[in-house]
């Protein structure tokens, strides 16, 4: 019940993000952004996993409603649900957004079930309607050009991972990796915004390390009698790519209400992020460390 109220109270707060005016101009972009709270070097808990998040001195951190704040400066829309928080390296520009989904063990029994290229050409329609809001937000468009990694389950981290290529009109190929990181209940997903030659520089697996499931979270930690999802892991991954391509699974109720509940992946531009980041902390120290949360 309690980790219950927390979650409601942290979705209000992000709720009040979501409100907030979407910026429509650079200038009014880099306002914002530099009104973040940037952390560095801290541990911090994260208010809808309750897991917490340490990244490397190097790397800046947002947590709760900043995080929220920067994906919809960044994309001009309102953030996917249980956004919670968000990494810079400032040495690629690269880009980092952590959500908390799910509500439920999800099992692995039916990973055989991917459709992989139709899960692609459901991106790539979900990415073509989302592109009349970047328009009116003076964003690039995008266009998803095709698997840079197809979804991989690695069975040791139980861990999903893919990477798609994409082109931002204006300033030319971009990548969004994602990981889905499986807990006892539920699961982390870190999304990856970078320029397509920085896709193997490892901010990703940073990401990954730099994140801890609270105790007793870890997927190995499911015990009989805990909830278990009403779908399998390669329903899951469907659902987050675009819940169209679920018919055949069997199972395309209980997706259609997860897509409801907690959206769909939906591509980020990403060559901006370097200009108007660069930018602001060009003009300014980064702000003193606090100490550990």
């Amino acid at each position: 019940m309690r980790s219950l109220l927390i979650a409601c109270l942290s979705l209000l707060a992000f709720g009040f993000a979501a409100n907030a005016k979407v910026p429509q101009n650079d200038e009014e972009r880099s306002a914002a952004i530099k009104a973040l709270t940037w952390k560095d070097g801290q541990k911090l808990t994260l208010p809808v996993s309750r897991g917490t998040l340490q990244a490397p001195d190097e790397i800046r951190q947002l947590q709760g409603a900043d995080a929220v704040s920067l994906w919809e400066i960044l994309n001009g829309d309102t953030a996917p649900h249980g956004t919670e928080a968000a990494l810079y390296d400032p040495a690629t520009k690269g880009v980092v957004f952590y959500q908390k989904l799910g509500d439920g063990y999800v099992r692995l029994d039916d990973w055989h079930d991917i459709d992989a290229d139709a899960m692609l050409k459901s991106v790539a329609e979900d990415t073509d309607t989302g592109n009349a809001k970047r328009r009116a937000a003076g964003i690039p468009t995008l266009r998803v050009v095709g698997w840079l990694q197809r979804p991989h389950l690695d069975r040791a981290t139980n861990t999903v991972r893919w990477s798609i290529d994409a082109m931002d009109e204006r300033h030319g190929p971009l990548v969004n990796s994602v990981a889905l990181a499986l807990g006892r209940d539920g699961f982390e997903q870190l999304t990856w915004i970078g320029k397509k030659d920085d896709a193997g520089k490892g901010l990703l697996d940073v990401a990954l390390s730099s994140f801890s499931f609270p105790a007793g979270g870890l997927y190995t930690d499911f015990q009989p009698g805990d909830k278990v999802a009403e779908y399998g892991i390669a329903s899951l991954v469907a659902a987050v790519l675009g819940a169209k391509v679920a018919t055949k699974l069997g199972v395309l109720a209980a997706l259609v209400v997860f897509a409801k509940k907690f959206g769909i992946f939906v591509l980020v531009p990403v060559a901006a992020v370097g200009v108007w980041l660069k930018r602001i902390f060009s003009r300014q120290k980064p702000p003193p460390a606090s100490p550990p949360a």
